[in-house]
């Protein structure tokens, strides 16, 4: 390829970079134009949206702030969010220990090391238990963790362990994709170097694969703790335990000065849940 075409092949104005980009103006157009997005209705509507901020003058305490930051609910609502901390991480151990085997099994490369025969028997056998791992992945990270928390309410009652499951079950089939993007992902060197000693297939995972993923394992990890965190303050609504009962509770009785409070838990949580979590990913790469 000479210099002309190569420029030509990597214009940014080329006819199929305009092609798709006004395919993709017009399919944002559309959802637009269908949905009912208006921006002069949001602009309009902001002053009702700041005036119940503020809340009724004629209402004692119905506006947002000042933070209810009296020592006797303050500790409650730290004690509930110390609750869905708890939450969050129980239900990543739950999640990485269902996602961190099956991702081997959801990836084409180390179904081949583990099942590494040629014949339409093992290729059969690769393709289905490929199929039905992806199948359990989906599945799971489908169905909304509110759904879940809901089906596990009505099997073991209100509380935290319906919340824990239901977010342990969707995070693992959210897991299970990244770690399997991430197994398929790593050099072939490592790995052919070891089957070429002769060593079985627990051996080459063990030395060649993982090594290359731990960093990846890791932050992905941490990123959902962070996100299911933010989740089970939801879940709280469907009355899987956490903070999130205290919020749906305060929120129907319009005390919004003690949503204030909570709301700022959670923010101020979830900020010191990252600058830990990127911590330990500086460390882990």
């Amino acid at each position: 390829m000479d210099r002309e075409q190569l420029r030509k092949r990597t214009h940014p104005l080329r006819p199929s970079n305009l092609g798709i980009a006004l395919g993709g103006l017009a399919v944002l157009a559309a959802c637009w134009q269908q949905t009912g997005m208006s921006v002069s209705d949001i602009l309009a509507g902001s002053g009702n949206m700041l005036e119940y901020v503020r809340g009724n003058p004629n209402i004692a305490d119905s506006g947002f702030f000042p933070p209810n930051l009296a020592p006797v609910p303050l500790g409650r609502y730290l004690m509930a969010m110390l609750e869905t901390v708890e939450m969050a991480l129980l239900a990543l151990v739950l999640s990485v220990l269902i996602a961190f085997p099956l991702s081997f099994f959801a990836s084409r490369n180390t179904l081949e090391i583990i099942f590494p025969g040629r014949s339409p028997f093992w290729r059969g056998l690769r393709s289905a238990i490929y199929g039905m791992v992806n199948l359990f992945a989906n599945m799971t990270r489908s169905i909304n963790e509110i759904i879940w928390a809901l089906l596990f309410v009505s099997a073991v009652g209100l509380g935290p362990m319906p919340g824990i499951l239901a977010l342990g079950l969707h995070t693992s089939g959210v897991l299970i994709k990244l770690f399997a993007e991430g197994i398929e992902g790593v050099s072939r060197e490592p790995i052919e170097a070891l089957a070429a000693t002769g060593a079985a297939s627990p051996k080459i995972i063990r030395y060649a694969v993982i090594p290359q993923i731990t960093p990846y394992l890791v932050s992905m990890s941490l990123y959902r703790l962070e996100s299911d965190l933010r989740s089970a303050t939801i879940l709280g609504f469907t009355g899987a335990g956490g903070v999130g009962m205290l919020l749906f509770d305060k929120l129907r009785s319009y005390e919004n000065r003690d949503v204030t409070t909570i709301l700022i838990l959670i923010v101020l949580t979830v900020a010191l849940i990252d600058r830990v979590s990127a911590w330990i990913r500086s460390r882990a790469s």
